[in-house]
């Protein structure tokens, strides 16, 4: 159960990316210049890529642990980057004589860059023992 296989897990990505492309197209429209929707919809898209690039485990226990630890760091690292791009899309189809978040706005965004990628690693850590944890389980029971 651990690995997914066949068209279940598919649908799922595609129905959870299908759902994560709507609420952002939603989010576009309305008139918001706070940063809390940004952060949201950038954890959301770094949370299914995560999940999306951790679809087929590796052969050992080291490297799932490992491979976990990594790709929660980069997508905490790219999340700052993600939540800025979102941010001038917002701003470039809004299109105001004034953009929509200020440059403060962005340099927090910023400036948490080394705690999204601490809180992404410790993730990954904690998913990877999690998933460790179920197999274990799982050859116990079988």
């Amino acid at each position: 159960m651990d690995n997914v296989q066949g068209s279940g897990g598919k649908i799922w990505f595609r129905m959870t990316a299908l759902l994560l492309g709507f609420g952002l197209l939603v989010w576009l429209a309305f008139e918001d210049q706070n940063t809390f929707g940004v952060i949201v919809f950038s954890g959301a898209v770094c949370i299914w890529l995560a999940a999306r690039i951790l679809f087929i485990p590796p052969a050992t226990r080291k490297q799932l642990l490992l491979r976990h630890t990594l790709i929660g760091s980069g997508v905490g690292l790219i999340l700052a980057p993600l939540a800025i791009f979102l941010m001038a899309l917002k701003t470039g189809i809004h299109g105001h004589g004034t953009p929509d978040f200020t440059v403060e706005q962005i340099q927090i965004v910023l400036s948490r860059t080394p705690y999204f990628v601490l809180s992404g690693s410790l993730l990954g850590l904690g998913s990877g023992l999690w998933r460790l944890a179920r197999i274990d389980s799982s050859q116990k029971r079988g």
